[in-house]
């Protein structure tokens, strides 16, 4: 059975890990900032991103699906998503 997390854990980590990958503070990364326009996320960083998500909640997003997500508040929804997929 897959952890649960609260809404405010997966927002908190998700930041964590963008900006680890664009070496900012997490507090500098806003719910709404867009990753490519405002953050400077490239293809590469945002796969960066997507793996360490994949690994730390211990899901499997496809690229397709993740490359959909532009910012915090789409991410942290997605992985909100499949959590429940994968606890169902």
């Amino acid at each position: 059975m897959a952890e649960t997390y609260t809404e405010d854990q997966i927002r908190a980590e998700v930041k964590r890990l963008i900006a680890n990958v664009t070496e900012r503070e997490p507090e500098e990364v806003s719910d709404t900032a867009s990753f490519s326009e405002e953050l400077g996320v490239d293809s590469l960083m945002a796969m960066e991103v997507m793996i360490a998500v994949d690994k730390k909640f211990k899901i499997d997003i496809p690229e397709e699906e993740f490359s959909k997500a532009t910012n915090v508040n789409e991410s942290v929804a997605l992985v909100q998503q499949w959590l429940a997929k994968a606890s169902a």
